[in-house]
């Protein structure tokens, strides 16, 4: 078993320990900045297992060259992306500040960073094969 997947299966077990804890010990009327600020760690932890898992099966789908390590290892950094983004977003419904401008915007700029992240890593990888 990967380091990866030990870690997302970390992650669902944390997810589920903050989950009972905020249903058994906190009462939403009298702490609610605490049960939202574990409500935001529970999202932020099952959004990024989850995603970690999606992603590797579409790349394992779409990827010609299918290096094993490599999948993984972009799974887990577009997990991480995947969840600041999905944070970010639940964040700005929250304060009521969300509309389709700023959602577009973000959209926009998380591709752009996956894009970047990836794209030094496809040039290099050209460059290994054809020399």
């Amino acid at each position: 078993m990967s380091f990866y997947k030990l870690a997302s299966i970390t992650k669902l077990i944390l997810g589920i320990l903050i989950l009972i804890l905020v249903y058994s010990y906190i009462n939403v009327y009298e702490d609610p900045s605490v049960w939202l600020s574990l409500a935001f760690l529970w999202l932020f932890i099952t959004l990024r297992w989850l995603s970690f898992f999606i992603f590797i099966l579409a790349q394992n789908f779409f990827r010609s060259k299918k290096d094993k390590d490599r999948v993984i290892k972009d799974s887990y950094k577009l997990s991480l992306l995947f969840g600041i983004y999905a944070i970010i977003n639940v964040l700005l419904i929250v304060l009521w500040t969300r509309n389709k401008i700023l959602w577009i915007v973000l959209l926009i700029w998380f591709v752009l960073i996956q894009i970047l992240l990836f794209s030094d890593k496809t040039n290099d990888y050209k460059h290994q094969t054809s020399g």
